[in-house]
C-alpha cells in the first residue's frame, strides 16, 4: 500500500515541477495572473496524481482520495509554517478544494480501471 502512494507522489510532485515549466512558458507570452498558475497546478496535480492512486487501489476510493489529499495537506501545512506564511480563510478554502479534488480524482481512478 505504501508503495501505491509513493508511485503517486511521486506523479504529483513530478505533475507540480512540469506544469509549473510548462505554464511559465506560457505566462512568458500570455500574461496570466500569477494568483490563477498557484491555484491551477496543485489542483490539476492533486486531481491526475488522484487518478493514478484510484486506479490501484481496490475499493472506496473517496477514502484514498481523502487519505491523499490529507497527507498532501499536512506536507504543505509544515512547508507554511516553516517559511511563515499566513493561514486566512482563502488558504483553508484551497484545502477543501484541494481535498474535493482528491476525493473526485480517486472516484474516477477507481471507477476507470480495466
Amino acid at each position: 500500500m505504501v508503495k501505491i502512494y509513493l508511485k503517486s507522489y511521486g506523479y504529483l510532485f513530478g505533475l507540480i515541477v512540469i506544469l509549473s515549466i510548462l505554464l511559465s512558458i506560457i505566462n512568458y507570452f500570455i500574461n496570466i495572473p500569477i494568483s490563477v498558475i498557484k491555484i491551477i497546478i496543485p489542483i490539476l496535480s492533486l486531481f491526475i496524481s488522484s487518478i493514478i492512486l484510484g486506479r490501484d487501489v481496490k475499493k472506496k476510493g473517496y477514502i484514498e482520495g481523502i487519505k491523499f489529499s490529507l497527507i498532501y495537506l499536512v506536507l504543505i501545512t509544515i512547508l507554511k509554517l516553516i517559511f511563515n506564511s499566513s493561514f486566512n480563510l482563502k488558504v483553508i478554502i484551497m484545502y477543501a478544494i484541494f481535498i474535493f479534488t482528491s476525493i473526485l480524482g480517486a472516484m474516477i481512478g477507481i471507477n476507470t480501471k480495466k
